[in-house]
């Protein structure tokens, strides 16, 4: 049987990429992008709703079932075959400037968010149609998920949160439509960003003037970097299979603002990655355990803020799901798909967590995302959309 991706048109996935990239939508201000994704869901057959769980950062939810997958849903008869994939973008992009007009040359689309990830979420449209017009045959229901809070920090997927706590979403596995390309993953590590605050008491003065014995916060900071380039030092004893170890970073240290005056507060800024099975809480209570003796000693105020960037996940390595999207991306890549961890994070937590269903990563290279000039090769968005439609097909043989 000859796969329905090879009725998927290159063009139609750079036409829509290139209108979706020319509609500004960073962070916090999404709606003309959710306006005119929603109406392009619509006319590729889709039925929509809409939420708004953060006002201007709409949550766009569009499903399409085959007359197959209709039958079987409403006989029983087969229904063990019928399958629902749930596919997930974010319409957001990061709040920076490009570097020149979105265009398309040389094989590429060029523009802020062709890769991250506007390119994905024109490939869907694609897969909709294709399946709509071609896949009747296969009892399958497709949900397609465009969120708005994705790019920390001004989003931490809190709308995709609120979606999943007061939805009754249902599928059987689940796609998130970026950060892995040539490879299967399996597993990533949880992420929260920390702010650090040291403050002694009083205010700044000379550094001459000062009484002796004053705490002073940048020798408090000091042990922190000390203690947290320790404390890595045992996170590198933990191994979480697949994945590596976790860690402490820190991006920022700041005080003082002159040569010789004594500040009262020093910020060190950061980001802790944890594994799939840890929780927050946890990492949290195991930070205020090492900063309180920093603290006592030095006779000075240490305030903690962790906010979580997204949890950690790990999937069955035997699931059907994982099975399909490694024969799905050999095929069309022609490679040796490996199962790998990674320590980036992604959406994909949140459905694998609420949903309790497998969720995997893949979409179009993403190299540049975040950088001055951002593009997708066309090739690429070709690849990505013939990956989906070969994932569906093999996911509901199964």
């Amino acid at each position: 049987m000859v796969s329905l991706m090879n009725y998927a048109q290159t063009e139609h996935v750079v036409r829509d990429t290139l209108e979706l990239v020319r509609i500004p939508s960073a962070t916090g201000n999404t709606k003309a992008m959710a306006d005119r994704y929603g109406e392009m869901l619509r006319q590729a057959g889709c039925e929509l709703t809409r939420y708004e769980f953060y006002p201007g950062n709409p949550t766009l939810v569009a499903a399409y079932e085959t007359p197959a997958y209709a039958e079987a849903a409403a006989s029983g008869r087969h229904a063990e075959r019928a399958k629902t994939v749930l596919f997930s973008g974010h319409m957001d992009v990061v709040p920076l400037g490009h570097d020149g007009p979105a265009k398309i040359e040389s094989g590429r689309v060029y523009g802020r968010g062709t890769c991250d990830m506007k390119g994905s979420l024109a490939s869907i449209l694609e897969v909709v149609r294709v399946v709509r017009e071609h896949g009747s045959h296969l009892p399958v229901k497709l949900l397609i998920v465009a969120s708005s809070l994705h790019e920390s920090p001004g989003g931490r997927g809190e709308d995709l949160i609120a979606l999943t706590e007061r939805v009754p979403l249902e599928a059987d596995a689940g796609i998130v439509m970026e950060t892995a390309t040539k490879e299967c993953t399996v597993a990533q590590l949880g992420s929260a960003t920390f702010r650090i605050e040291v403050r002694r008491e009083g205010e700044t003065s000379h550094q001459l003037y000062t009484p002796a014995g004053t705490p002073h916060p940048m020798t408090a900071a000091a042990e922190i970097v000390l203690a947290l380039d320790a404390k890595n030092k045992e996170l590198e004893r933990v191994y979480f299979e697949d994945i590596g170890c976790g860690s402490y970073f820190i991006g920022s240290v700041q005080s003082g603002k002159f040569y010789n005056q004594f500040p009262t507060t020093a910020e060190l800024v950061g980001v802790r990655r944890y594994g799939p099975e840890e929780n927050l809480e946890a990492v949290e209570a195991e930070f205020r355990a090492l900063l309180a003796p920093i603290a006592e000693r030095n006779g000075i105020r240490i305030g903690l803020e962790l906010e979580k960037v997204r949890d950690g996940y790990r999937i069955d390595k035997q699931s059907p799901a994982v099975a399909a999207m490694v024969e799905a991306i050999g095929s069309v890549r022609g490679i040796d798909v490996p199962l790998v961890g990674k320590k980036t994070v992604t959406d994909a937590g949140i459905f694998a967590r609420a949903l309790g269903i497998p969720v995997i990563c893949h979409g179009p290279d993403a190299s540049t995302a975040h950088g001055d000039v951002e593009y997708v090769e066309i090739e690429e968005l070709a690849l990505a959309t013939q990956v989906y439609i070969q994932f569906i097909e093999r996911f509901v043989a199964r």
